[in-house]
């Protein structure tokens, strides 16, 4: 009894005087006083303005699979975008989803910018707007390539409150060192922003999309932040925030958008007819080193392309290119690699004219040649839709074999794959090689048709570039 009064007695002799509040001084001035110090605010304004009308535009998805169980040894590809358990058993094995980031660049058609990769897997998509609400999304339309896509809310009686559209700005005008804003979901953090700048423009060959060079940024950008936009400070959207560069899988100070010029331009193709037309050369290349630029006596500083095949009745074919011709400049633009050459043919529209600067037998030449489109553009998805799963196969040959870096010597080959097929959204990709459906090795595409048309399930053995895997297709 007497400790505890002697505590109480304590307590009474520090505590602050009864009927008196603490209060904490809060500032009326600047605590620190300098020459930038309005710019420094001048810049803060504007930031939050440009985020507080962006934030209006912001979609959330959340993208949902349904998928069935897996024998106990087959590999199923979401398990690589949305995790398993430490058992190796899905968390659930009959839906499972994924978050990424959207925005309005229509409101009153319900029109909607994200990446392709966040939505291609999708059964179900659903959208949280930025008045809480949350609707169902269908695909317009999507592309691969570039990486962009279009999803458009079904009920376009939605509720429009306190919602807004982003205007699209011209990303050829950025220069490195601009300040720009990225907006999205990252971890499903919602409405997060990050700020910063432009590290480089015109980053290609990084794998993320077969056409297109990108935009770099040191803004935060992780997991969910993806098909969001990157801002530039005047609010105008200058890309979509596609990827980044991480050993850990989070943000490294490295991120990647796609440019708002290529976005507005798929998009536009996307709403209009629902699939792209690439432009088409017909020609395969490869990169030439220091030693074999001698040996085609290629002058010293340029930097080129070698064809080695070119395809008969291309555009190329019709122009006059053959095996041997070095390409460095496209339409007076210097192409330093087979990436550079096939943006700048692919996105291009068929039937336009360009002019190539090439290389042959150590002499410069210009050959002009009229684009057509891509054989894979030109064949109609009713005539997928009636071929199995979606795909477009060839018997193995010692060509595929080569030019794809495969090292088996049966299977069927994947020439085409109908975006949306069954076959598309169990992971197989043009240039993969089909071996075995089961324990059954394939020698041809008749068999591939005779035994997969027997099941409903079909776990098969991939080769992709000298990889091996599994793929369960469904039907």
């Amino acid at each position: 009894m007497i400790y505890q009064v002697m505590i109480i007695l304590g307590m009474l002799l520090v505590s602050p005087q009864q009927g008196m509040a603490y209060t904490i001084k809060k500032a009326t001035t600047p605590a620190v006083k300098h020459s930038g110090l309005k710019e420094l605010q001048n810049l803060s304004s504007g930031v939050a303005a440009v985020a507080e009308k962006a934030t209006k535009a912001i979609v959330f998805l959340s993208v949902y699979k349904n998928i069935r169980n897996l024998p106990n040894d087959a590999f199923d590809p979401l398990d690589f975008f949305f995790g398993q358990r430490p058992d190796g058993k899905s968390p659930n094995p009959r839906r499972r989803g994924g978050v990424g980031s959207g925005f309005f660049i229509d409101l009153e058609k319900g029109y909607i910018l994200t990446n392709n990769h966040v939505v291609s897997d999708a059964d179900e998509i659903e959208l949280k707007l930025a008045n809480d609400r949350i609707y169902k999304g269908k695909i317009v339309g999507r592309d691969k390539n570039t990486d962009v896509a279009v999803v458009q809310v079904i009920d376009l009686s939605f509720d429009k409150k306190g919602l807004d559209a982003l205007s699209m700005g011209t990303s050829g005008n950025m220069r490195v060192g601009d300040f720009v804003v990225a907006l999205g979901a990252p971890y499903g953090l919602e409405a997060s922003l990050s700020f910063g700048v432009i590290s480089a423009i015109g980053r290609g060959n990084l794998d993320i999309a077969n056409l297109g060079d990108f935009i770099q940024t040191d803004a935060a950008i992780n997991p969910g932040n993806s098909g969001g936009p990157l801002l530039n400070i005047e609010g105008n959207v200058i890309g979509i925030n596609t990827a980044i560069y991480s050993k850990t899988g989070g943000y490294n100070g490295i991120g990647f958008s796609v440019p708002s010029d290529l976005a507005v331009n798929i998009a536009e193709q996307l709403i209009t007819s629902g699939r792209i037309q690439r432009g088409y050369l017909g020609v395969w290349m490869k990169p030439i080193d220091e030693e074999l630029k001698k040996g085609l006596d290629i002058p010293d500083g340029v930097e080129g392309t070698l064809v080695f095949r070119v395809a008969k009745n291309s555009p190329a074919d019709r122009a006059g290119l053959e095996p041997g011709d070095v390409i460095y400049e496209i339409d007076s633009l210097t192409t330093k690699n087979a990436g550079s050459i096939a943006n700048a043919v692919g996105l291009k529209k068929p039937g336009t004219k360009i002019r190539l600067g090439l290389y042959r037998d150590g002499k410069p030449r210009v050959v002009k040649v009229t684009t057509d489109e891509h054989p894979e553009d030109k064949l109609a998805e009713e005539d997928f839709k009636q071929l199995p799963f979606g795909l477009a196969l060839s018997n193995w040959n010692k060509k595929f074999k080569k030019d794809f870096g495969l090292k088996s010597n049966f299977g069927v080959f994947v020439r085409h794959v109908l975006a949306g097929s069954a076959a598309d959204r169990s992971g197989i990709k043009p240039g993969d090689l089909i071996l075995k459906i089961g324990d059954t090795k394939l020698g041809s595409v008749k068999q591939f048709h005779k035994i997969s048309g027997s099941q409903s399930n079909t776990l098969m053995r991939i080769e992709r570039a000298g990889q091996f895997f599994m793929i369960k297709l469904r039907k």
